[in-house]
């Protein structure tokens, strides 16, 4: 591809070997004057056993809110009262992470970064961490810390496809588990076959369906079949008006206004990747997942698990219900 891409007047700008996902991924500059399915057609036409794609931005799926309202999250998923230990490390692809955070001191945090650049800040990420090793729902935690957001425009903060890409090779050859991924962008060619390598290396992906409202199609990663799609409801059950839905939904759990530790103070947070670190929390204290390599198994369990929330079964609004957390664990 590299001499094809060369011949038409594409830049290559990297090159990366993925040896665990078993792939290979060039990054090029298209030239000027070609579209990008344009690109696509031509690339996958010069080298008929690739697969290309855009580098679509991935966002964060969260906000802050003034409102102070308990700290319900812990018991409306039933958690044990002292909490359950963590029974695999878990992956975290996001913002970077705050390891100094005092809210992090009894976890064990690897960090590495996917861009070049200054780093963007680190609040969505150390807040993700946060909810994940808080001592009232697991001890023991260790966290790969995978930092993908290092660029910013006028929406926000993003991250590139080939980020995620890179960061889903470096889970896939380290001991974890489960990987929480708190955000959400276009369906992407590549990220589809990272994923899809990825799960068949056994990591159980659970991601935020996302924050679009509810008449939008699928967003991704959590719209991939092999990936755990979360959704987010209130302290009354009720869906969070801005959560994305569709038939991919697999599970509901607290997503507003949830305390979060936030260095020495607390902070009241809203959105699907709020409620999607503590699904990931749940699944990692659950024993009889410890050694789960199918996400067809975890999806039994977190359904047999449940809560039903909306009509009798699986639905395009809550999934299979609340996630629970209740009999995970003896503490």
């Amino acid at each position: 591809m590299r001499v094809a891409g060369a011949a038409g007047g594409y830049q290559l700008l990297d090159e990366t070997d993925l040896a665990g996902l078993d792939l290979t991924m060039l990054t090029f500059r298209m030239p000027d004057g070609i579209t990008g399915p344009e690109a696509i057609a031509a690339l996958e036409a010069d080298v008929p056993t690739s697969t290309v794609g855009i580098n679509h931005a991935y966002r964060l799926q969260q906000s802050t809110s003034p409102v102070q309202t308990l700290d319900y999250a812990n018991a409306m998923m039933r958690w044990h009262a002292d909490g359950c230990r963590a029974q695999v490390p878990m992956g975290v692809i996001d913002t970077g992470i705050d390891t100094a955070s005092p809210a992090l001191n009894s976890a064990r945090i690897i960090t590495r970064a996917f861009f070049e650049g200054p780093a963007a800040p680190a609040a969505h990420g150390t807040d993700v961490a946060s909810v994940l090793a808080s001592p009232s729902r697991l001890q023991g935690v260790t966290i790969y810390g995978a930092n993908v957001f290092g660029q910013q425009d006028a929406l926000g903060l993003k991250a590139g496809a080939d980020a995620l890409v890179r960061a889903l090779d470096w889970l896939a050859a380290e001991d974890v588990r489960f990987v929480n991924l708190a955000l959400a962008g276009p369906y992407n060619k590549l990220l589809d076959l990272a994923v899809e390598r990825s799960v068949a290396r056994g990591l159980i992906l659970v991601a935020a369906v996302g924050n679009e409202g509810p008449n939008v199609d699928p967003l991704y990663p959590a719209g991939f079949d092999g990936v755990i799609a979360v959704t987010a409801v209130d302290a009354d059950g009720r869906i969070y008006r801005n959560a994305v839905r569709g038939p991919h939904v697999d599970i509901a759990a607290p997503g507003v206004d949830v305390l979060v530790p936030s260095g020495d103070s607390v902070r009241f947070v809203t959105g699907t990747s709020i409620a999607t670190p503590l699904v990931t929390a749940r699944l990692a204290a659950d024993p009889t997942l410890a050694s789960a390599r199918s996400v067809s198994d975890v999806r039994k369990r977190l359904a047999a698990t449940s809560a039903e929330l909306g009509p009798s079964g699986r639905d395009p609004v809550y999934g299979y219900g609340l996630a629970l957390a209740e009999d995970v664990c003896g503490g």
